[in-house]
């Protein structure tokens, strides 16, 4: 089941997962993680890369890591300087177009989409295998491709955690955790075999991916405006603030009363000091309400635009990696769409009839099916949110040092006003 507090997520929805739960797990996939770390030994992400340099990444990863980060750079550098050229080359090139043929005009365009193809394949790599070097350092394996009976080895949550986020972070992690996976993952029997959707388990996968992207997005800004002194005041913190205040003026009134109006007291406190106590230890016995943290307070301060702006996934290349990902993981979503479209029908009339079929066609293995572990189920989520983490902080020094990447048009937003968004469809770092 879902929990209801959808006051953090994104604009993404993510739909109750359908789980059988199973005795025990038969035959296992099991990738575990070696005491003595060996790169070439690491398990990496099951998505191949597309390119011969994005192969050439990957092996210097695993076999020569000292040469990955300067091989990167190099590409990345080559690749904006061929965009400088091809600017310089279009300035020029405006004054001489209408002598030229209007087969030669084409073929030249023709050419140009060849070859912006094959760098937004190549950037694509090099982002994606900068993303799996985060992993390596943090020596953090990867999940396989999860598909049928699957289960994994121990790994290091720590690392994947508190190596990663914020501690304010953390705590929305832990919310999210419980969203979309429910009253499951409270469960003390990690081991216990869980079966579901591939589609939903992949729609999980994607929405976390696009949780931990938003999280990194939010996290940063609120540290830097509270490094700043800009954040905005909450109810809380304006209530703590005026307590404060009402808390130092009864100590100035109580530092101004006379000493016999103080023995006087003492006095009165000694002989209520019976019920005093009563009254103290019935209030101990009172349930404390949890605090939220200064980042929670920070996001649910947001309005529909800025959330949808902070959420949504700036370039077309961060996208693609995300689609890469889910899909090397769990298989191809349009695909798993189709087989739920096709167990469900279309005669549903309500979410619970629409449920009830989707449990009786994972029951009767109608469609694909996982079989994990609640502790696997909980890795995934957190590799998942660790993407997105990684993914935004390698976009945003791609944009930042070499102005590379694709902007994604922003979403429409239906506004009350008239007023006009100045977005012009720039990369926001």
């Amino acid at each position: 089941m879902l929990s209801q507090r959808t006051q953090l997520r994104p604009t993404y929805r993510v739909p109750s997962l359908v789980f059988t739960p199973m005795r025990k797990l038969g035959k296992k996939l099991i990738v575990r993680a070696e005491g003595n770390f060996k790169p070439e030994e690491f398990g990496l992400a099951p998505a191949k890369p597309k390119t011969a340099y994005g192969e050439m990444l990957a092996y210097y990863l695993r076999m020569e890591p000292q040469l990955f980060k300067a091989a990167v750079e190099d590409q990345l550098q080559r690749l904006k300087q061929e965009k400088e050229e091809k600017e310089k080359q279009k300035l020029q090139l405006t004054d001489s177009s209408k002598r030229q043929d209007s087969a030669e005009i084409i073929l030249s365009r023709r050419m140009d989409e060849v070859r912006a193809a094959e760098v937004a394949e190549t950037l694509e790599d090099l982002m994606y295998v900068s993303i799996l070097e985060k992993f390596v350092l943090l020596r953090v394996e990867m999940l396989p491709r999860l598909d049928g009976l699957v289960d994994v080895g121990p790994i290091n949550l720590t690392a994947l955690t508190e190596g990663i986020h914020s501690k304010e972070a953390l705590e929305l992690v832990k919310e999210h955790i419980l969203g979309v996976m429910g009253p499951v993952t409270t469960t003390q029997f990690s081991n216990v075999a869980v079966k579901m959707s591939t589609f939903q388990m992949a729609q999980v996968y994607a929405a976390s991916i696009m949780f931990g992207y938003f999280l990194r997005r939010v996290d940063k800004r609120f540290q830097l405006e509270r490094a700043l002194g800009t954040l905005p005041m909450s109810k809380e913190d304006a209530v703590a603030r005026l307590e404060k205040l009402f808390s130092m003026a009864n100590d100035e009134e109580m530092n101004i009363s006379s000493d016999s109006d103080s023995e006087g007291a003492s006095r009165s406190s000694s002989s209520s000091d019976g019920r005093s106590t009563s009254s103290s230890s019935s209030s101990s016995n009172l349930p404390v309400k949890k605090e939220k943290s200064a980042l929670k307070r920070y996001v649910e301060s947001f309005d529909q635009a800025t959330m949808v702006e902070t959420a949504r996934i700036v370039s077309t290349e961060g996208a693609a990696l995300v689609e890469r990902q889910t899909a090397a993981v769990l298989g191809d979503i349009k695909k798993l769409t189709q087989q739920i479209q096709s167990a469900v029908g279309k005669d549903v009339t309500s979410m619970e009839q629409v449920m009830e079929r989707m449990a009786k066609a994972v029951e009767k293995d109608e469609i694909q099916t996982v079989t994990m572990s609640v502790g696997t189920q909980r890795r995934a989520v957190l590799e998942a949110v660790a993407f997105g983490t990684f993914l935004r902080d390698v976009e945003t020094w791609v944009q930042t040092e070499y102005s590379l990447l694709t902007p994604l048009p922003p979403p429409q937003i239906r506004r009350r006003n008239n007023d006009d968004d100045s977005r012009d469809g720039s990369i926001s770092v």
